[in-house]
């Protein structure tokens, strides 16, 4: 008798132990998903406009238009972040719309060869932190099996 109340302490003991160590991970998933999220909203539009001005060789005149370019798309997604729910489709095709006012007036301060070597520094961008956030899920999930 007292073998089978130990066996089963020990199973529920076990138990327990695996579901901590999945919540824990789960956990750790979403705080570094939270801290990536506050990181990317940091970067002010004039220091995106001065990296711009660096990268693409712009005028000071080009530089003083980005930065006010993206300072207004700025401003309309901080509204746009108050007014609707982050994630709803009202607030994806509203962000798109403001997104593509932005890069239709971006491309008409810098041109279009520049603007297209800007998409595609930002595409490189997305992938390297997409390509971080998977390495950082493995490394955080280790050899568990999380579905």
């Amino acid at each position: 008798m007292k073998r089978l109340i130990m066996s089963a302490l020990i199973t529920s003991f076990m138990f327990s132990a695996s579901i901590m160590a999945q919540t824990s991970v789960l956990n750790k998933i979403k705080d570094s998903k939270e801290v990536k999220q506050s990181e990317a909203t940091l970067t002010t539009a004039k220091a995106r406009a001065e990296k711009m001005a660096k990268d693409f060789k712009l005028t000071d005149a080009q530089k003083a238009q980005v930065n006010s370019v993206l300072t207004k798309q700025d401003a309309s997604i901080a509204k746009l972040n108050s007014e609707e729910k982050v994630g709803s489709e009202a607030y994806k095709t509203k962000l798109a719309t403001i997104q593509k006012s932005g890069d239709t007036e971006l491309q008409s301060i810098i041109g279009k060869d520049k603007f297209q070597q800007y998409q595609g520094t930002i595409k490189a961008g997305e992938q390297q932190v997409k390509d971080k956030a998977s390495s950082k899920i493995k490394s955080l999930t280790g050899g568990l099996n999380i579905k």
